[in-house]
């Protein structure tokens, strides 16, 4: 996560930068006004110094970070080996969101696919990528850009179906969501249109356990702290999001889980 956390430090320096830039041709432009106005003065200088100091507490988080290992590509393949996903989400306009490892280096990426130019454009803007207004479609591939699996979100007006397809393109699972809600709900579906699991969350900060019916735990989302929260990959932000998965759960079942997870996530 080291190229994540310089970046966010080249884009608030440059922010603060344009900010002052904009700040100084203001006060020479309308100086008559500008030079009397000491509220206006004092709150553009604090933004400056704000974003200032953002800019080197980021950079001095990459500083601590060593530099990112090559994942061996064969174990992190479309076979999707994981049993816990820790989700961060990359400084772009378009979203644009991996799957990191407990050191935090890169495992897969999650995007909004390229097969559809126009809708990933639009996703740029936080109310359109959530397959609220038209449906979108998202990506997991590896990071040598293997597709692993795609799924779209589409709101059908009486729910939210989340339709998850394999690296073929097949459909192998639909989990339906409730629009509205104060806590994250879903019904996951196979492909026969049998129901496999249901998931609530415990509360509305969106802890959420996820049991079979018979009552075996199958996955824990965790929003906020989790046990690699302290490593410097996961400090510089407050709030991060870490599932853990059961070891014995099918392809389809981690696909889905990972799709429905990056959803709730995407919309924290």
């Amino acid at each position: 996560m080291k190229h994540i956390y310089e970046r966010t430090a080249k884009y608030t320096k440059l922010g603060s930068l344009l900010t002052l830039v904009i700040y100084i041709a203001l006060v020479f432009i309308f100086k008559d006004v500008m030079w009397k106005d000491f509220e206006t003065h004092f709150i553009l200088g604090f933004s400056v110094c704000m974003l200032l100091g953002t800019s080197y507490f980021f950079q001095h988080a990459a500083e601590k970070l060593p530099d990112e290992k090559k994942i061996d590509s064969e174990y992190y393949s479309i076979e999707f080996p994981v049993n816990e996903l820790n989700f961060q989400n990359d400084v772009s306009l378009i979203p644009n969101s991996y799957l990191v490892s407990h050191t935090g280096e890169r495992l897969y990426m999650i995007t909004p696919t390229k097969n559809e130019p126009i809708k990933r454009k639009l996703t740029a803007f936080a109310i359109l990528k959530s397959g609220m207004f038209f449906p979108i479609t998202y990506d997991l591939t590896t990071m040598d850009g293997r597709l692993v699996s795609h799924f779209t979100i589409k709101n059908k007006l009486k729910y939210m179906q989340l339709k998850v397809y394999d690296h073929t393109r097949s459909p192998i699972s639909t989990v339906i969501m409730p629009i509205f809600s104060l806590k994250n709900k879903a019904v996951f579906f196979n492909a026969d249109n049998e129901k496999m699991h249901e998931m609530k969350a415990k509360s509305t900060y969106g802890d959420i356990d996820v049991n079979s019916f018979e009552g075996k735990r199958l996955a824990t989302y965790r929003f906020g702290m989790f046990p690699y929260a302290t490593h410097p990959a996961f400090e510089a932000q407050a709030m991060n999001t870490h599932v853990s998965l059961a070891s014995d759960l099918s392809h389809i079942e981690k696909l889905t889980f990972a799709a429905l997870f990056y959803y709730w996530t995407a919309n924290q």
